[in-house]
């Protein structure tokens, strides 16, 4: 079995959020043809010595300690130059030098994301680039809105987001090939390049349909929105329905309340739990559990680029889902047969009152949802044609 190195900036364990969900899954389905060595950074000594499950995707892990000041130091030091804080943030000399002690003992090396990417990409052999989303279109987007102007983060991304996409569009000649959730992403970056574009391959995200069981709900009434609300988008989102959005739907159905599961910061709870109708449920150990007998799963994206996996997991669970046009992306689901699309907040309003009322035409979407992620969307058919690629270079690297 050929052996693949994994570099990531941080443990794919506990599997929760956007970036650890396809990181885990992508290894999993990798470990059935590769034997893989893990190779993390980790911002907390709690991460250092955490359990690690004993799930046989990973035959090695090792960890390194990055702590959080270093970081901060690394991207306040890089201010003044040319490399994203994305990736200055990240920089760790060990890891770099432990990368490249392990590369000759592995045929190749998949790097998750250009915050670790940097590390090798002057490095020889075999070498793969997991993108996930083209970080600077997601920056532009922030940019170009004045709806998070007063958050400090927005600030970082409006001086980060030229650079950052020059980097972006160049680290890819450094790797064999790499690989993006959404074609929007894919263009956005390298439309102009063909030469780049040809070295970029569109890679989906998946579901994890065994743990995600259908569960429409005919009585269900409450909203659900599922997301990590640490993220400057997810909490935009979060806090846009509850404040806009909920409202118009309470004049008329007071008996709906919106649910908001995710990790959050205890004053951001405190914030959104103080508007009416609002439950904060927080980090919960089990999505399908927290949001059983909802009767409608919401994604008002208004900032963010890639795939959102909460649209995947409303439509796998049977929750009628309601979406801005951000959120469809990189998905070939259409308005009105497997979900709902509007960008207006009264749209919006409008089109969750119409699942809310109308239940045979949310369980008519609901099905049609689960069926179009059981047929499109598992995580081992959307990694396949990733698996082909690294496959490829890899028998033509060693001549088998």
């Amino acid at each position: 079995m050929k052996r693949l190195l994994i570099l990531a900036p941080r443990l794919p364990y506990p599997v929760v959020g956007g970036d650890r969900l396809r990181l885990y899954h992508l290894c999993r389905v990798l470990s059935a043809r590769y034997q893989l060595t893990l190779l993390s950074l980790c911002d907390s000594e709690d991460e250092m010595v955490m359990s690690l499950p004993d799930d046989g995707v990973f035959h090695r892990v090792e960890r390194m300690y990055l702590p959080r000041w270093r970081s901060w130091l690394r991207s306040a030091l890089a201010l003044s130059g040319r490399t994203p804080l994305q990736v200055a943030y990240y920089r760790h000399k060990g890891l770099r030098k432990r990368a490249l002690e392990l590369m000759p003992e592995h045929e190749g090396v998949l790097a998750h994301l250009i915050r670790v990417g940097d590390m090798i990409k002057d490095a020889p052999g075999a070498k793969f680039l997991e993108m996930t989303d083209a970080i600077s279109l997601n920056y532009e987007r922030i940019r170009s809105t004045r709806v998070s102007k007063n958050d400090l983060r927005a600030w970082i991304y409006s001086f980060e987001v030229n650079r950052l996409r020059v980097y972006e569009e160049a680290i890819v000649d450094h790797f064999d090939h790499s690989f993006l959730v959404s074609d929007i992403d894919r263009r956005h970056l390298f439309g102009s390049r063909p030469e780049r574009l040809s070295r970029v391959s569109v890679v989906s995200n998946g579901v994890a349909l065994e743990t995600l069981p259908y569960q429409f709900d005919t009585g269900g009434r409450d909203i659900v929105f599922i997301g990590n609300m640490l993220s400057l988008q997810n909490f935009d989102a979060a806090t846009y329905m509850s404040s806009e959005v909920l409202p118009l739907i309470r004049r008329t159905r007071t008996d709906v309340r919106l649910r908001l599961i995710g990790r959050i910061r205890p004053n951001q709870a405190v914030q959104l739990s103080s508007f009416d109708g609002v439950d904060v449920s927080g980090e919960v150990a089990d999505v399908a559990v927290a949001a059983r007998g909802g009767a409608v799963g919401v994604c008002p994206l208004r900032l963010g680029a890639g795939v959102q996996n909460k649209v995947l997991e409303y439509m796998a669970l049977g929750l009628p889902t309601v979406t801005t046009t951000i959120g469809l992306e990189g998905f070939d689901a259409l308005h009105e047969r497997d979900l709902m699309v509007a960008d207006q907040t009264e749209a919006l309003a409008t089109a969750i009152l119409k699942v809310l009322n109308d239940r045979n035409f949310a369980e008519l979407i609901a099905i049609n949802a689960r069926q179009y992620v059981e047929a499109k969307h598992s995580w081992t058919a959307m990694l396949a044609p990733m698996i082909k690629i690294i496959d490829a270079r890899l028998s033509l690297q060693h001549g088998s």
